[in-house]
């Protein structure tokens, strides 16, 4: 375990552009160096390893036993989350799993009772909304607005590769379901989902409407080939209403029109949420452990994941767990 004194020696898996990301901004921090990467089919990896002086690592398991690495990030493909960050609860090394933490509930569920068994917590997932300026803001403003009637959640994406409904959901809309968890404090008791399709069959707009713990309700919108990519929350509370504020960017005006670019780049606007992530979680992994959101959290998306989809096959209300 490494002291508040010692360097954090982190182990990156995965260096797709998420994984990418986090190894350079990690590598810059004080007292932080990356000193292992692991991700076999990358052509890049050799050049990124020379370019961060890190080790490679033809497997990636070995990240968990290795004297070299004190902390783990998990940036890999989906599928390979849960087998991984096993690996890594079952060593006892702090890690920072990309969400999802699994790709069904069964895994997820395997991963919480491993880290129940070890006794502390030492995942963090990387449910980044949580560092999010704007969500932040919603969360301190509900203080004042008393108990929740409606939350709604708007979530449109540029993605112009077709994606089966159980990914949309589970990769993307899990956001927008942990969304609702964090801000609410409340758990999905049912869900009742629709979709439609491009002309090819291609799911791409995905409606949710649910019932919270709370008596409140939630909705959440999903666009997958929209124009630009889009976050937003609403909350109407027994005295008022509160709605994520939007970016600050320059208006121009030209040939008779009024601008403000939105943007595509679903990286681009959560470039902050995602430092501010980082910070908390070498600054508990140094200690050993972990903060933030957590495995259960894991679970407890994966659950409404799952209900969602259901829902949609069936054409009727999926109750949630």
């Amino acid at each position: 375990m490494c002291t508040q004194r010692d360097e954090l020696r982190v182990g990156v898996i995965g260096l797709g552009g998420m994984g990418l990301f986090h190894a350079r901004v990690l590598n810059e921090m004080d007292g932080v160096t990356v000193t292992a990467l692991a991700d076999p089919p990358n052509p890049r990896l050799g050049e990124l390893a020379d370019e961060l002086d890190a080790a490679v690592a033809a497997d990636p398991m070995r990240l968990a036993t290795s004297a070299a690495v004190d902390a783990v990030v998990i940036a890999s493909p989906d599928e390979t989350h849960a087998s991984l960050a096993l690996a890594m609860i079952e060593a006892g090394r702090p890690v920072l799993c990309e969400k999802p933490l699994a790709v069904s509930v069964a895994e997820a569920a395997e991963v919480v009772d491993a880290e129940e068994r070890l006794g502390r917590k030492v995942l963090q997932l990387g449910f980044m909304r949580e560092y999010d300026a704007a969500h932040r803001q919603v969360a301190t403003a509900l203080a004042d607005l008393g108990s929740i009637h409606h939350i709604r959640c708007v979530h449109t994406n540029t993605v112009t590769t077709p994606r089966s409904l159980q990914v949309i959901v589970g990769q993307s809309m899990v956001h927008d379901i942990h969304s609702v968890r964090f801000l609410t404090g409340a758990e999905f008791e049912w869900v009742s989902a629709d979709h439609t399709s491009t002309a090819d069959g291609t799911p791409r707009h995905v409606l949710v409407m649910a019932r919270l713990s709370n008596g409140a309700h939630a909705t959440l919108e999903f666009d997958d080939e929209a124009s630009a990519y889009h976050v937003s929350v609403e909350i109407t509370g027994e005295r008022g209403v509160v709605t994520t504020g939007q970016q600050l960017r320059a208006e121009v005006r030209r040939d008779g029109f009024r601008v403000v670019e939105e943007g595509a780049d679903w990286f681009a606007r959560f470039d902050q949420a995602y430092r501010t992530e980082l910070v908390d979680w070498v600054a508990a992994a140094r200690a050993g452990g972990a903060s933030g959101p957590t495995a259960a959290d894991g679970l407890a998306s994966q659950l409404v994941v799952d209900a969602i989809v259901e829902s949609v096959h069936r054409g009727t209300r999926v109750a949630v767990g």
